[in-house]
C-alpha cells in the first residue's frame, strides 16, 4: 500500500461504565492500552498518539514513550475526544486521524494503514470505517454487535444494533469494526453539532455523522480483528488468545 500521512490517536477513558479501569488490567504481563499501542507501532502512521482523561492512563502511556494529549473528562465518545486533540495540535483540515479504540488489542495493523488509505482514495468523504462479514449465527441477534449496510460503492447507509426482521441463510451480513479515520475538517463538523436524538437512542456515535449528511465510506477489512474488550467476558477470551488465564 502507498504510504498514507496519517496520525493515529487513540481515545482511552479509565472509568469505563462495563469494565471499569478496563485500560490498564493485565494481559499476558501488559495492560490493554499497551497491547493497543502495540497495534499502532506496527502500522505505518507517522505518529501516534493517545488521548485521555485519566492520570494514570497517562503515566502508563508516558513510560511507553508515547505522546499523551490530556483531554476533558465530559466527552461522550472518543470522537469528540480526538476532535478536542486535533484542535490542541492545529492540524491542517485534510490531515487524516485514524480513530483506534483503546480498547482493541488485536486490531492488524494492516487495517489500520487500510482505513487511513481509504479516506485518502475517497477525498469526497469526510469519514472512512472498515467491516467484516458475519459467520457467527450468534453474532446476528447480539445487540453488541453493530451491524452496517452500504451499497455497491462502499457508501453506508445504515448502522443498527438489532436486524427486526428475519434472515434466510443466503443473507450476507456485515460487522462493523470500529475503526475510523477523518479529516480533521469532518472531526470538527462533528464534534461542534450536539449529539443526536438518534446517537442517543442507539448508542452509536457514527449516526451523529449520518444526521449531519456526512458520508461514510466503507470496506471490507483486509484481515478479520479478533474481539474488543467492552466486558469481563470479552477480557478472558482475549487472555486466552493472547496466552494468559
Amino acid at each position: 500500500m502507498k504510504s498514507i500521512d496519517y496520525i493515529i490517536v487513540i481515545p482511552a477513558r479509565f472509568d469505563s461504565k462495563r469494565l471499569p479501569g478496563k485500560a490498564l488490567v493485565d494481559i499476558s504481563g501488559k495492560t490493554l492500552i499497551e497491547h493497543v499501542f502495540s497495534a499502532a507501532s506496527r502500522s505505518q502512521a507517522r505518529a501516534i498518539i493517545v488521548a485521555t482523561d485519566s492520570e494514570k492512563i497517562k503515566q502508563v502511556a508516558e513510560n511507553l514513550k508515547v505522546k499523551t494529549v490530556m483531554t476533558s473528562a465530559n466527552h461522550v465518545s472518543g470522537t469528540d475526544r480526538i476532535a478536542e486533540v486535533a484542535e490542541i495540535e492545529d492540524w491542517k483540515g485534510d490531515q487524516i486521524i485514524v480513530n483506534l479504540q483503546g480498547d482493541c488489542p488485536l486490531m492488524p495493523p494492516e487495517n489500520i494503514d487500510q482505513v487511513a488509505s481509504l479516506l485518502f482514495k475517497n477525498s469526497d468523504a469526510g469519514i472512512a470505517t472498515l467491516a467484516t462479514k458475519i459467520v457467527d449465527p450468534e453474532e446476528i441477534n447480539d445487540p453488541n454487535v453493530v451491524k452496517v449496510d452500504f451499497d455497491s460503492r462502499g457508501r453506508a447507509i445504515s448502522f443498527r444494533r438489532k436486524i427486526g426482521h428475519s434472515i434466510d441463510h443466503q443473507t450476507c451480513l456485515w460487522r462493523h469494526i470500529g475503526i475510523y479515520a477523518y479529516t480533521t475538517t469532518a472531526l470538527k463538523k462533528f464534534s461542534q453539532h450536539p449529539r443526536t436524538k438518534f446517537e442517543i437512542e442507539t448508542r452509536l456515535e457514527q449516526l451523529r455523522a449520518f444526521d449531519l449528511k456526512m458520508k461514510i465510506i466503507i470496506e471490507e477489512a483486509v484481515i478479520p480483528p479478533g474481539p474488543d474488550v467492552d466486558t469481563e467476558q470479552d477480557l478472558q477470551v482475549v487472555r486466552s488468545i493472547l496466552g494468559t488465564n
